[in-house]
């Protein structure tokens, strides 16, 4: 888990030196091809602006993760996915996270429930067997179809 989190790091930082590299050279090209002045300055600056934001919403989307269905660990932490790592309950609101929580921790004791902890927001918890029968892993699920749902549906 800990050559996870070090892997995971290293990639940001060097993700994070080539884009200051990049836009060190981007902008000390422009400046150079619009002259030394300061229109050349602000207008080198406009451009790497607009690319960077241009980039953050383009590929921003992407980073972002599902969390309609979470595998989660006897640690209340996140066990797959784009949230390894992480608590279950930070996944959600404030109000919402002491119930989460509880409603996780009963599917290690074998516990499947249906549970709405904020009003429109259902949830499904159920523990996860290995084919001894053990306990291995819970799973969350958001936003399940009910049978009312699904009638109506």
């Amino acid at each position: 888990m800990i050559g996870a989190h070090v892997a995971r790091d290293s990639h940001r930082i060097a993700s994070f030196v080539l884009l200051a590299g990049g836009v060190l050279l981007v902008f000390a090209g422009l400046t150079t091809a619009l002259g030394f002045s300061t229109s050349g300055v602000i207008a080198s600056a406009a451009a790497i602006a607009a690319l960077l934001y241009a980039g953050g919403v383009w590929f921003g989307a992407s980073a972002q993760g599902d969390a309609t269905v979470v595998l989660f660990t006897p640690q209340l932490t996140v066990a797959a996915g784009p949230f390894t790592g992480r608590a279950v309950a930070e996944l959600y609101p404030e109000p919402m996270r002491r119930e989460i929580d509880e409603r996780c921790l009963a599917a290690f004791t074998g516990q499947s429930c249906r549970f709405s902890p904020a009003p429109g927001r259902t949830f499904e918890t159920a523990p996860v067997r290995a084919a001894d029968g053990a306990i291995v892993y819970g799973i969350l699920v958001t936003g399940v179809a009910t049978p009312e749902r699904a009638v109506a549906g």
